[in-house]
């Protein structure tokens, strides 16, 4: 036997362990980076909860940030929120 004995043994889980870190800390990484950029840039991120603008509130919601907007004008908005209240 070369080396007197003693071989690979448990050495093989030591190179995966730090491996699978290093693989962590770049994911990491990439993740806080993507969302500082997001914050950074002024931009607001998506929204991605489908189901808000499907409740009441959250449909009124968007109805009255588009009227802020100038999106909609009075009447459009007296009519759909007049449809809201009329529900499905």
């Amino acid at each position: 036997m070369m080396g007197g004995g003693i071989g690979m043994g448990w050495w093989w889980a030591i190179g995966l362990l730090v491996a699978i870190a290093l693989i962590w800390v770049i994911i990491r990484g990439v993740r806080t980076t993507g969302e500082n950029s997001v914050q950074n840039s002024g931009q607001e991120p998506r929204d991605t909860d489908i189901g808000a603008a499907e409740t009441p509130g959250g449909a009124r919601g968007i109805l009255a940030e588009r009227y802020a907007r100038g999106e909609l004008s009075a009447q459009e908005y007296q009519e759909r929120l007049r449809i809201l209240d009329e529900g499905p």
